[in-house]
C-alpha cells in the first residue's frame, strides 16, 4: 500500500476514534418479575405474576434497556401441597381468569394455524401447489370447584381464506369483560432468613434454594393455605431474558423440614376427571365448501396473487372467473 494512502488511512481512523461516541457494552437482554397480588379462594391461594421484558438498543451511541411489548401477567393457584400454573398472556396461548357470584373462572384461549387444503393450479402448462391455512381458536372455559377445574363448554371457531368462519360450541362462553379479581390483595407475615434457615410460625426449617440465588436479597412473607404453608418472595427478581417463569424463586412450600419451591402442575392435569364437559359430541354447524381444485375465490385468490409472480395475463384469462 502506498504510504500516503496508508496515511490518510490512519487518520480517518484516528478522527473516527475521537468523534465517535463511547459504546457501553454492559447491556444484556433481561427480565424483571414481580408479585402483583395474592387472593384466596376455598382455602387455595391465586397469585397474579408480572413480567417485564427489556432488550438492549443503541440511543445516542449507548446501548440502552428498552421495554418489550406489554407486559405478561401469569398466574399461579396453590394450596401448600400442590401447586398449579394457570397460564398468562402469552401470544397465541392466553389465558384470563375472574370470579363471578364468588366463584373462580378460568377461560383459555389458543390459537393456532392449520393446513386444510391443497390447491394445484396449471400455469403454462407447470403445476403449482398451494397449501391454504386456516385460523384455528379454542375457547375453553373451566369452574374452579375447590379441589380440580371442570370443563364448563368449550368453543372451537375455525376462519378460512375465503371468509368463511365455522362455529362449533358445546355450553355457553361467557365474555372476559365479566371476570373480575380482587383489588385488594392479602398481606402475609415476613420471615427472616438466618444461616439458611427460616422461622415460619413457630417451626425452624431449612431455605433450598438455587445456586444463582442469593438468600440476602429475598423479601419472604408467609401465608396459611389450606395444606400447609406457602413463602412468597415479595421482591423484585430480576433474571436473564428467556428464563421461565416456573424457575423463578417466586413462592416456596414446607416439606418435611425444608423450604423449597414447587414442582408445577399444568393445567391440563388439574382438569376434573369427571364431570367434564365432553366436546366430542359437538354439533358442528354446517358450511359448504368449494371443493375443486381449479377454482379459488375470495381472499384466497388475492393472496396467491400477491404472493407470486408466475401469473400473466394469459393465465388470468384461463381462470374462472369467481360467483358473485
Amino acid at each position: 500500500m502506498p504510504r500516503g494512502i496508508f496515511g490518510v488511512a490512519s487518520i480517518i481512523f484516528v478522527l473516527l476514534l475521537l468523534f465517535l461516541p463511547v459504546i457501553s457494552a454492559d447491556c444484556s437482554p433481561y427480565s424483571i418479575y414481580s408479585v402483583d397480588s395474592i387472593g384466596t379462594i376455598n382455602g387455595w391461594l391465586l397469585l397474579e405474576i408480572g413480567e417485564n421484558t427489556y432488550t438492549c438498543e443503541m440511543i445516542a451511541g449507548e446501548w440502552t434497556p428498552v421495554l418489550v411489548g406489554m407486559p405478561n401477567e401469569y398466574y399461579i393457584l396453590t394450596d401448600g401441597s400442590k401447586t398449579v400454573f394457570l397460564g398468562g398472556t402469552e401470544i397465541g396461548r392466553e389465558t384470563f381468569l375472574g370470579f363471578v357470584n364468588r366463584t373462580l373462572y378460568v377461560l383459555t384461549v389458543n390459537r393456532t394455524h392449520v393446513p386444510y387444503k391443497n390447491v394445484t393450479i396449471t400455469i403454462e402448462g407447470v403445476p403449482h401447489n398451494f397449501t391454504l391455512l386456516k385460523n384455528v381458536t379454542v375457547k375453553t372455559l373451566y369452574r374452579f370447584t375447590g379441589t380440580c377445574l371442570e370443563n364448563v363448554s368449550t368453543c372451537r371457531i375455525a376462519s378460512y381464506p375465503s371468509g368463511t368462519e365455522t362455529n362449533t360450541c358445546r355450553g355457553l362462553m361467557w365474555n372476559i369483560s365479566t371476570f373480575k379479581l380482587p383489588r385488594k390483595s392479602l398481606q402475609g407475615v415476613p420471615v427472616m432468613v438466618k444461616n439458611g434457615t427460616v422461622e415460619v410460625f413457630g417451626g425452624n426449617y431449612t431455605l433450598m434454594l438455587p445456586e444463582w440465588v442469593n438468600a440476602s436479597t429475598l423479601k419472604l412473607e408467609a401465608f396459611k393455605a389450606k395444606h400447609g404453608v406457602v413463602l412468597i418472595n415479595m421482591e423484585v427478581i430480576k433474571v436473564p431474558a428467556g428464563e421461565s417463569v416456573e424457575d423463578i424463586p417466586l413462592l416456596f412450600l414446607v416439606y418435611g423440614k425444608t423450604v423449597r419451591s414447587p414442582k408445577f402442575i399444568d393445567l391440563g392435569k388439574f382438569v376434573c376427571a369427571k364431570g367434564g364437559a365432553n366436546t366430542t359430541n359437538s354439533t358442528a354447524i354446517s358450511v359448504v365448501e368449494n371443493k375443486s381444485k381449479k377454482s379459488i375465490c375470495g381472499p384466497a385468490f388475492l393472496v396467491l396473487l400477491g404472493t407470486t409472480a408466475l401469473f400473466a395475463e394469459k393465465t388470468l384469462k384461463r381462470v374462472r372467473k369467481c360467483p358473485e
